[in-house]
């Protein structure tokens, strides 16, 4: 598939879809994947990642302008998350459980397009133990996120990241920020990029790079062949992030009102945003 830019107007478009992209890679419960598809670009990002070296000055300007839309997004929203979560992490956890939690009904429709087969419940199951069973291991579900602010990822943390940041803006309904959360290497990267620390940032988009060419076509060739399990696979993954990153029950009534009114509200925007995807 061929990607044209003719116009200043579809360049600046295209500007703009990258900071929405850009938002939804680093708000946990936010797929950048399902942002390419509402706005459009979603096949057009998989035909690159597929044939990068066909159309080449095509797709490196495609790619440049939505790059740069995203690089915008991500350092302005850094610095009010690396905050948000370093003061009020616990309430911040509430908002991002709502966004992912408002996503699942839109998702479970993708998911059923094609049908409903009992089978596919296997791939939900082992998409649930995927996220679990660390949080089995460790012991408690803290111990999977990263809070020392002076912390340093080490090789294999900073490859796993860039996987995780690839396969969240590839694949639509899965959040890359709530999979790092998971990962416990969120909130450490979020302060490397609010510090604008380039080096310790290089392996990570190395690694995302290399792994976007590579989930895009793996993803394509599951979702073209065995669409529904795929589905509800990525559905297990999203239930288990859930139950990792859930914050614990709050302490006291102001608390609990804040905590409820945030996870409400993160559930309608999310829920929000699946409703636009359909019109």
């Amino acid at each position: 598939m061929a990607v044209q830019v003719r116009s200043f107007k579809e360049g600046f478009y295209l500007v703009l879809v990258g900071m929405m992209i850009g938002c939804a890679m680093i708000i946990p419960g936010v797929s950048g994947g399902v942002m390419a598809v509402i706005f459009g670009i979603y096949e057009q990002l998989i035909a690159i990642a597929a044939n990068p070296w066909r159309n080449l000055r095509a797709n490196l300007l495609f790619v440049i302008l939505l790059g740069l839309g995203a690089v915008i997004s991500v350092l302005a929203l850094s610095n009010v998350l690396s905050y948000l979560l370093a003061t009020y992490p616990k309430l911040i956890k509430y908002l991002f459980v709502g966004l992912l939690g408002g996503s699942l009904p839109a998702l479970v429709k993708v998911a059923n397009e094609q049908g409903f087969k009992r089978c596919y419940l296997s791939t939900f199951l082992v998409g649930l133990l995927l996220m679990l069973t660390p949080m089995v291991i460790a012991g408690k579900a803290q111990a999977l996120t990263v809070t020392n602010s002076s912390a340093e990822l080490s090789g294999w943390q900073s490859v796993l990241s860039g996987v995780l940041l690839a396969a969240g803006t590839v694949v639509p309904g899965v959040s890359s920020s709530f999979l790092l959360i998971t990962a416990g290497t969120y909130e450490v990267l979020l302060k490397a990029v609010a510090e604008l620390r380039i080096l310790m940032l290089v392996p990570t988009a190395v690694s995302a790079g290399i792994s976007a060419l590579l989930i895009s076509k793996l993803t394509s060739y599951l979702l073209r062949r065995f669409y529904g399990l795929t589905y509800y696979g990525l559905l297990g993954v999203v239930a288990g992030s859930i139950i990792v990153v859930f914050p614990g029950l709050p302490r006291g009534f102001g608390e609990s009102l804040l905590a409820l009114l945030l996870l409400v509200s993160g559930a309608l925007a999310s829920w929000g945003l699946s409703q636009a995807e359909k019109n």
